[in-house]
């Protein structure tokens, strides 16, 4: 075995190059896998405890004897070592907090004299001591005032309040007409703190309970064969250690602890649990998840794909050697081990760079702000480097490793005889023989044909990627297009010989011959090549009109770059029917702040008022019910948030009409084409204001189809100007107030300066928080980081491929153009050649990329709306990252041709004698 393993370790020293990018593409797969699963456990660690109820990982567990009969205190103790031990070993946490309450049934309750204080329950109450302040007396007594004749009991302090009892007084108790019992008050207590949520049960609860010693409520029940008729016992676990990927194993422990419990004490009820809490959350998880693999996938197949080239050229490189020590006696099981030790030492070298690179990886992603954009300062996410992690990256390499294996085992079953046909035998790749590029249109047909029908697919800006329809119906057909081309390629290769078969264009002929008959050596870097630049092209638009939608959605929802809902002071007059012990009143008019005191604070450039109020529209018989929106026509244009497609006229020229008649208003175009309303037109409109409806008849001057905050498809909205509707009621209504800041002003610190002038506001709408907010939504966030790592890595790998398979053919061909030197071919023609060939198959995959990804663009993307319905959605195609991505691209296929002509230029006839029957 030692042997071997020397042998695997000199056959790696020997094609080290090769091995090289093998652990490179491994590498890359293992980590994008590493980060993945360490992103989600990351993020979603530190939200765990948010998603619980208070306090988390609580247990209640509650018997009443009212349901399943009396118990005896054996059945008590028993039952509190299954939940003390059994649970709490099974889930591996330590205890936080145990508490146990017993009661003994009620007692009817009389005082010395025979006065009745009801009846009462008795019990015990151990594990909340530090929940009780003692306010009265001393618990527990000491035995110095303990009565030999009465049993102390512990009172809360409510008793006091509604019995009048206090310390020091004696009772008598008795339990269903038995004998009677002697009780001493020997304290009073309440809670420390009432609101707090680790109480077995809220302290209300207690205000009828009597608490006594454990021994003393043996005592008091003794000779009663069942005489515990309610226990619960309550148990907090100390959760702060678990991680996200530790709680599929959690639910399970405690469902078997929940079972063993039970078969301890059946008829016992489990009333409080995390274990809701922890489905709804693991769910939320696991659906994250599969998001982040649909979206990763295809990255991984092209990772995948280049580990499978490299690893063919890596197991041909070592093809021959197989062959002559199998002619020379070493066994097929012998080799066999080679190719595997040699492929698990790759792994393991590329899970170790995926351990070392996945944090990395992971903290970019938890700074990704948009596609390829890794801006936001937040705090870094928290790695722990786990199990599942591991597996995880383990399984990827060993995934990626197979190829490698499978071309192993094909080739050491091989003959010197066998292994020459097929070095000389060309045939076409296999998914070609089984038409994948055809059978994989279909399904993206599918995909496309259903969300034309559905009329697209209207989702959240801030988690896009619910539907697996967004992301996978795009890939696919650029995928399906990619093969397709690699398909059609080698004919319009050899379609361009003929054409050049009769004209004096040597090398030019020369080029597109060896593209026809060797297409095999540049498939893979032509399919990485157009399969990456499709996909960037689609992702980055896609990324691109994702950001411009939630900027877009959360402008429409605001209205402005800042909007104060402000306080009111209310005036109102008493009834004259209201009596003077119980007036009651009526609103006639509202006080509002002054907003001139917020010209003076810096970064406020406009303010305009915004009221919005119910209204109806009466059309013929119909009465419509919808908004007025009333607004300063002088301020509003340089406030409000508005888009040229909101309305088919400027806004600016709106608000002109508005301004020569101030009583008339704006429409929504919905409602006027239903209904037939045309410009200058009348209408009767009522809008709502201190309980009563007042009526107007107003010009229609214009047709909005949008207006922030609005939504044309509930009922109508009318715009107008504010002050017509106040005279109308006659007197001012609450309104909002919309703020423009200066370019250069933060809206954070403007509202610190508003906050600090002591402005009566109670609300605030700031879009940049809403906007941050919805950045830092962990499926946004991760979707699009590992999207941006992983394409990253792609365009890298798919370069690498085509370096490497421009060596390949440098190699390939170095015999032959030493061949064609010496016939008399000149330097300069080889140069050309060797220009031509690279750049014809380097523009061939750019060319195809970029119309395939502009295909999928303008076939999908409108058809996926971003916007949630409003506004508008928007297409946005992301030239700027596109130009940067190709721009890379031609600069190392340029250097790559370059120095390949510059070397294969200057082969000589040498060259043959040096490579012998290479």
């Amino acid at each position: 075995m030692i042997d071997l393993l020397l042998f695997t370790l000199e056959r790696i020293r020997q094609h080290r190059i090769l091995v090289l990018w093998v652990v490179v593409g491994l590498s890359v797969a293992t980590t994008l896998a590493l980060g993945l699963s360490l992103y989600v456990d990351s993020v979603y660690s530190e939200l765990l405890k948010t998603r619980l109820d208070e306090p988390p990982y609580a247990f209640r567990y509650r018997y009443l004897g009212a349901w399943s009969g009396n118990i005896t205190p054996e059945d008590v103790g028993s039952t509190r070592a299954a939940i003390q031990e059994r649970l709490v070993n099974l889930t591996g946490l330590p205890a936080a907090q145990n508490a146990q309450f017993v009661r003994g049934g009620n007692w009817t309750v009389r005082g010395p004299e025979n006065q009745s204080y009801g009846t009462v329950s008795l019990g015990t109450l151990e594990g909340a001591e530090e929940q009780q302040l003692i306010t009265a007396g001393e618990w527990p007594p000491s035995s110095d005032d303990r009565d030999a004749d009465a049993i102390p009991v512990l009172l809360p302090e409510e008793m006091f309040y509604q019995m009048g009892l206090q310390v020091g007084d004696e009772l008598v108790a008795q339990r269903n007409g038995g004998e009677t019992v002697r009780l001493k008050v020997a304290a009073l207590w309440k809670p420390t703190n009432p609101d707090d949520k680790s109480w077995i049960f809220p302290p209300k609860f207690f205000d009828q309970v009597m608490l006594v010693q454990a021994k003393d409520l043996a005592r008091l029940l003794e000779g009663i064969e069942e005489p515990i008729d309610e226990a619960a016992w309550w148990l907090i676990l100390d959760g702060s250690t678990v991680r996200t990927t530790d709680i599929g194993t959690l639910l399970d422990r405690i469902t078997a602890g929940q079972r063993s419990i039970e078969n301890v004490l059946p008829g016992i009820r489990q009333d409080l649990s995390p274990t809701y809490g922890l489905k709804a959350f693991n769910k939320e998880v696991q659906t994250l998840t599969r998001q982040l693999f649909v979206i990763i996938a295809p990255v991984g197949g092209l990772v995948m794909y280049f580990v499978a080239m490299v690893a063919g050229m890596l197991v041909s490189r070592q093809g021959p050697d197989d062959v002559k020590l199998r002619s020379r006696g070493m066994s097929r099981r012998a080799l066999l081990t080679v190719h595997i030790l040699m492929w698990l030492i790759l792994v393991s070298m590329a899970l170790g760079v995926g351990l070392v690179a996945g944090p990395a990886i992971v903290r970019l992603v938890g700074r990704t702000t948009s596609f390829l954009q890794f801006n936001d300062s937040g705090m870094p996410l928290e790695i722990v480097i786990t199990s599942q992690a591991i597996l995880t990256g383990a399984v990827t390499g060993l995934i990626g490793a197979s190829s490698g294996l499978v071309l192993a085992w094909r080739t050491t079953g091989q003959n010197i005889n066998s292994f020459r046909r097929a070095a000389v035998r060309t045939s076409k790749a296999w998914w070609q023989r089984a038409y994948i590029d055809l059978a994989l249109m279909l399904p993206a047909g599918y995909v496309l044909y259903t969300l034309t029908a559905r009329g697209g697919v209207v989702t959240d800006a801030e988690t896009p990627f619910n539907d697996p329809l967004v992301f996978v119906g795009p890939t696919l057909f650029a995928l399906a297009a990619t093969l397709l081309f690699l398909r059609v390629w080698p004919r319009v290769m050899q379609l361009g010989a003929w054409g050049l078969g009769y004209s004096r264009s040597v090398a030019l002929l020369m080029t597109l011959r060896e593209l026809t008959r060797s297409n095999g050596r540049y498939r893979g870097g032509l399919l990485m090549m157009a399969f990456t630049l499709s996909l960037t092209g689609f992702t980055a638009s896609m990324a691109s009109t994702l950001d411009e939608s939630l900027v877009d959605r959360v402008e429409y929802q605001a209205g402005a770059d800042l909007v104060l809902m402000t306080a009111v002071d209310t005036e109102a007059e008493q009834d004259e029917d209201s009596s003077s012990s119980n007036p009651s009143y009526t609103v006639t008019g509202y006080n509002l702040p002054p907003m001139q005191e917020l010209l003076t604070i810096d970064g406020i450039k406009t303010i305009s008022r915004v009221g919005k109020y119910a209204a109806q529209l009466n059309v013929g018989t119909q009465r419509i019910a919808g908004t007025y929106l009333g607004m300063d026509r002088g301020t509003l244009g340089a406030t409000a948030y508005f888009r040229d497609d909101y309305a088919n006229t400027p806004l600016g020229n709106l608000l002109n009409r508005l301004a020569e008649q101030r009583t008339g208003v704006l429409i929504n175009r919905k409602i006027a084409d239903e209904y037939q309303l045309k410009i200058g037109q009348e209408i009767a409109l009522q809008v709502q204001a201190l309980d009563a409806w007042y009526e107007t008849r107003v010009p229609v001057l214009g047709y909005v189809d949008y207006f922030p905050t609005l939504d044309p498809n509930e009922g109508f909205f009318v715009i107008g100007n504010l002050d017509p509707i106040f005279e109308l009621v006659g007197t001012t209504l609450p309104y909002d107030l919309w703020l423009g800041l200066s370019p250069e002003a933060d809206a954070a610190e403007v509202r610190q300066r508003i906050e600090a002038t002591d402005f009566p506001v109670p609300r605030w709408v700031e879009p940049e928080a809403m906007l941050r907010e919805a950045y830092a939504e962990p499926a946004r966030r991760g979707v699009l980081g590992f999207l941006s790592v992983g394409f990253v890595a792609s365009i890298a790998l798919t370069l690498i491929a085509v370096i490497i398979q421009s060596a390949a053919s440098f190699r390939a061909q170095v015999v032959q153009l030493g061949a064609l030197r010496a016939m008399g071919l000149r330097g300069t023609s080889v140069g050309l050649y060797v220009v031509l060939l690279q750049g014809l198959a380097a523009l061939s995959g750019i060319l195809s990329g970029t119309m395939i990804g502009i295909a999928t663009t303008l076939l999908y993307l409108p058809l996926l709306d971003f916007s949630g319905g409003l506004p508008p959605y928007l297409v946005r195609v992301a030239w700027g990252e596109i130009i940067v991505v190709y721009g890379v691209f031609a600069s190392v296929l340029f250097g790559v041709t370059m120095i390949t002509t510059l070397f294969l230029s200057r082969e000589q006839v040498a060259a043959i004698t040096r490579l012998g029957d290479a």
